[in-house]
């Protein structure tokens, strides 16, 4: 028989198979039983659209002679539930994910079917993310199989979303791909499913993936019902006085971005289109009522994606869902990533944390800042202030072979601090502050670049002597003493936390990397400093 391409999710807590439907997903469905001949026990909802003009279609008919005819396009989408051994599974088709209540899927159920199934020599592709104040989604596929450190993987920094790989022969599957859902190909008939399935969660209870992929449990997802209550109700009260310090919103999942038109959220999906998920927007509309949120709104308004090429918006997370969130409790660093709490293992904390906390501090001196200053009035400021500082900020530079142009940094000091300087905001991530004091530091190596940098430097002393700026930096002709310079980073940031915890859980995991990536390129002094913001003061004070 020809083979199907089956999507296939595990539930929990389904105690009747419409238990396991969206509030709203079940709205227009067409339910039918399964034969008594087929021996499975379950229910089929399907859903069609009727034939509509795309979008696409409507743009250019103003300027199609005679109009665009006879185009129309409509979709359809099922979903099977099936219960074998007292598990519920979803096989879902089309857009027939949209009809599950997205809390009952049993996340990463998929992956570690996927991960427990494939060879590891055998990869295909791996979606990845790091979490900073803005998640970074990454799908790195090979030409061919190969192994794992083919695709570059941090294990430190980076948490595995999905995996597709070729499974051994011996094992009865080839081609599998796994995230929430486990994807793969059969050629058997729909009568054999509970066979498959009860094979498949073997799979998903066996612990072997762990010789390669261990480091996947970095984090261990919560399960006590009391711990994740207390949990959201941190959340709650966080959110319901829009502090968004920690929390911030992102897609759950790896979409192409130009196939989005906008999003748009419950309750405010009638007035406002969302070009991206903003938090801080969605809690400022009228109709959000922040006062009044509660876990129960979160979980049940919808966040809806207008794709351009279909009709209508489909409805396709949970605004929990899509809540990024860090919370310390009891001594404990908590992560909400996709909808599940989960704590972060102590060592990868401890290991962290002893890292930044070893950082020498910073050597240069630098104003602290002021509420709502911009970073290049900031930076301006601070050079004005001090005699032993140049400004650089904006000064651009071309590294050989960079296809675009960099800043060497915002300021230079003559004590050799080269700095980097990033105003600690929801809008901007420290992550881009990290890695541009990595892409100068390697580009500090290239000899026509410290020609264009010292040339930078003379432009922006003006009228002042810059050789002790220029000592720092030699010429093409003349060796780069790494040992000479400090890579500083300065982070104005308006925190009254203590220790490192003024820095988020996933920014000092990106720098404890970068500090190491820096070390190996031989630069043996980094600094990191907080830059305080205080408001100023007048003259008659």
């Amino acid at each position: 028989m020809p083979t199907q391409r089956l999507t296939i999710f595990l539930l929990r807590d389904v105690d009747k198979l419409d238990d396991a439907l969206a509030d709203d997903g079940a709205v227009g469905l067409d339910a039918r039983d399964l034969t008594a001949a087929s021996g499975l026990s379950g229910r089929f909802y399907s859903k069609k659209s009727f034939p509509r003009a795309p979008a696409w279609a409507r743009y250019v008919e103003p300027a199609v002679e005679g109009g665009v005819q006879g185009l129309r396009s409509a979709s359809a989408s099922g979903l099977l539930l099936l219960s074998v051994d007292e598990h519920t599974f979803a096989l879902t088709f089309g857009y027939g994910r949209s009809f599950l209540n997205q809390a009952k899927i049993e996340r990463r159920f998929g992956l570690k079917v996927a991960l427990n199934l494939i060879d590891e020599r055998q990869i295909r592709s791996l979606d990845t993310k790091k979490f900073d104040e803005m998640v970074v989604s990454t799908n790195t596929q090979t030409s061919r199989t190969t192994e794992l450190p083919t695709f570059g993987v941090d294990i430190l920094r980076d948490i595995l979303r999905a995996v597709t790989g070729i499974a051994p022969e011996n094992s009865g599957y080839r081609s599998v791909s796994g995230a929430d859902a486990l994807v793969l190909g059969v050629d058997q008939p729909v009568t054999n499913l509970p066979a498959l399935l009860r094979d498949l969660y073997s799979h998903y209870t066996a612990t072997k993936y762990r010789a390669a992929f261990g480091w996947v449990d970095h984090l261990a997802e919560v399960r006590d019902p009391g711990r994740i209550e207390a949990l959201d109700s941190l959340l709650i009260e966080q959110l319901r006085t829009c502090d968004t310090s920690t929390t911030h919103m992102a897609m759950p999942e790896n979409l192409e971005w130009e196939d989005i038109e906008h999003f748009l959220i419950v309750p405010t999906k009638r007035q406002t289109d969302f070009e991206e998920l903003d938090l801080d927007r969605y809690l400022a509309q009228p109709a959000t009522k922040t006062a009044e949120i509660t876990v129960g709104h979160l979980r049940h308004r919808k966040i809806f994606v207008k794709f351009i090429s279909s009709a209508d918006a489909v409805a396709r997370w949970s605004v929990y869902q899509c809540l990024v969130s860090e919370q310390k409790v009891d001594g404990k660093l908590y992560v909400l990533i996709e909808g599940r709490w989960f704590v972060v293992a102590d060592s990868l904390v401890s290991q962290v944390d002893t890292a930044i906390s070893g950082l020498p501090s910073a050597t240069v001196t630098l104003p602290a800042g002021r509420p709502g200053e911009a970073e290049r009035e900031y930076n301006a400021r601070a050079a004005a202030a001090s005699a032993d500082l140049t400004l650089l900020d904006r000064m651009l530079v071309a590294p050989d072979g960079a296809p675009t142009r960099i800043e060497f940094c915002d300021l230079m000091s003559t004590d050799g601090s080269l700095v980097h300087v990033k105003r600690k905001s929801r809008s901007s991530t420290l992550s881009h502050l990290f890695a541009q004091g990595h892409v100068s530091a390697e580009a500090f190596a290239d000899g026509k670049l410290r020609d264009q940098v010292r040339s930078a430097i003379q432009n922006a002393a003006g009228a002042t002597d810059p050789s002790p700026w220029l000592n720092l930096i030699p010429p093409s002709d003349s060796n780069a003493a790494r040992d000479t310079v400090t890579v500083t980073y300065a982070v104005v940031a308006n925190s009254s936390a203590t220790g490192v915890e003024w820095l988020p859980f996933f920014s000092r995991l990106t720098l404890m990397q970068t500090v190491r990536d820096l070390n190996r390129l031989g630069f043996t002094k980094i600094a990191l400093m907080r830059v305080p913001v205080e408001a100023e003061t007048s003259s008659n004070d």
